[in-house]
């Protein structure tokens, strides 16, 4: 009966309803909580001049970002909200599929990427939720990652699969939260 109560309700009531579609948003990404730093080691001047091919691939390790620092660039990017960085990442088939989860847990009208992730982001913002995940990297190679993420507030966790297409990571359909929560 005391005023806060109903919205400590709906705050409850949105993360159980929520949880799925926040999980999967969550565990697509924010670049700057703890990954690794990309190696600096190779400079342009080491290559021969005349030589651009050897120079594009001597470049490429330190220009190219490591799949959890993409994964924590995009949890930057979804809490902004920065909704064209955070939504850029995306594939297609993830953001069909996690619209059609909103619509299912009753977010209606959510149609696209963009209010996907300008409600989520307002979500987040008013039940306080930290954004302060672990990472760990279960597979990685040149064109595909496997994370399991969790977060430290929340303890929700997730694997996110990425893929590097367009001179990017992406994360992919295949992101899935842990079973159970």
């Amino acid at each position: 009966m005391t005023p806060h109560r109903p919205r400590y309700n709906a705050v409850v009531e949105w993360k159980r309803g929520w949880s799925a579609v926040v999980g999967t948003i969550l565990l697509l990404a924010f670049t700057a909580c703890g990954a690794a730093e990309p190696s600096t080691d190779a400079s342009p001047e080491a290559t021969p001049p005349g030589d651009s091919a050897s120079a594009a691939e001597s470049e490429s390790p330190e220009v190219r970002p490591e799949p959890a620092d993409s994964f924590l660039a995009w949890l930057e990017a979804s809490r902004k909200p920065d909704v064209d960085a955070a939504c850029e990442v995306l594939t297609d088939e993830l953001v069909e599929r996690m619209l059609a989860e909103m619509a299912a847990t009753g977010f209606p009208g959510v149609d696209t990427c963009e209010d996907m992730i300008e409600l989520t982001a307002d979500l987040y913002r008013a039940a306080g939720s930290s954004a302060e995940v672990s990472i760990e990297v279960q597979e990685a190679t040149d064109t595909d990652a496997v994370l399991f993420v969790t977060y430290t507030d929340s303890g929700n966790c997730g694997t996110v699969v990425m893929a590097w297409e367009t001179g990017k990571w992406m994360i992919t359909e295949q992101t899935e939260e842990c079973d159970g929560d």
